[in-house]
């Protein structure tokens, strides 16, 4: 994921989280909805005690249906003991992070049909009881572009000769003579394969608490 979608999503869970234990229900309930991305908050036995309006979208479910039901209703049957046992490893170790980084993770809707997925974890106290929120987004779309782009890759072969680039955003004219993202262009004019996170300091700004060894 791109380093910029990473600090919205890692900046809107943890501002949630906090806005749910400082603020009316009725305030932190209309938080929720502003989130862009399916939002499930569960408690330490993996039960669900809410979600927002993008969960009920992106799942096909009335969120009645999942309030009280285990996280893993919204997982193919297939990968429900793995996420089970991850469920114990997290909640052993809470921190804001990818869900299994660098494994492949699908959501289950309720009509049976399954979407790659993309999730962020992250931890939340009220009452003196531990919480987990995931922030769930649809990535179908995006790993077909990414799919395409790899099959192009196997026709390209080097970038050569002067490449004009933009001094403010950082942009790159092609052939024709359009400007594109230079991740893009480099992607689809060379051999070269990208892979996002975050740093080290980048994660520490968005999480003073962070420590190296702690994960994450």
């Amino acid at each position: 994921m791109s380093l910029l979608r990473d600090k919205h999503i890692l900046n809107d869970m943890r501002g949630s989280a906090r806005a749910i234990v400082a603020y009316p229900e009725q305030v932190s309930g209309m938080l929720l909805e502003t989130i862009p991305d399916a939002l499930v908050l569960s408690d330490s036995h993996g039960r669900i005690v809410m979600v927002n309006s993008n969960t009920e979208k992106l799942f096909g479910y009335d969120r009645e249906e999942l309030l009280g039901k285990r996280v893993e209703v919204l997982v193919p049957t297939r990968f429900r003991a793995r996420h089970r046992s991850f469920h114990g490893r997290y909640n052993a170790n809470p921190t804001v992070r990818s869900m299994a980084a660098g494994l492949p993770l699908f959501g289950r809707r309720k009509d049976g049909t399954e979407f790659r997925a993309e999730i962020i974890l992250g931890p939340a106290q009220i009452d003196d009881k531990r919480f987990v929120w995931s922030a769930v987004r649809d990535i179908t779309e995006r790993e077909r572009l990414i799919t395409e782009l790899r099959e192009a890759l196997d026709e390209v072969h080097m970038l050569r000769g002067l490449l004009s680039i933009c001094a403010s955003c950082k942009r790159i004219r092609d052939e024709r003579g359009a400007w594109q993202q230079l991740e893009s262009y480099i992607q689809s004019h060379s051999e070269a394969k990208f892979t996002h996170g975050l740093c080290a300091d980048c994660i520490r700004k968005l999480d003073p608490d962070y420590r190296p060894d702690e994960g994450g």
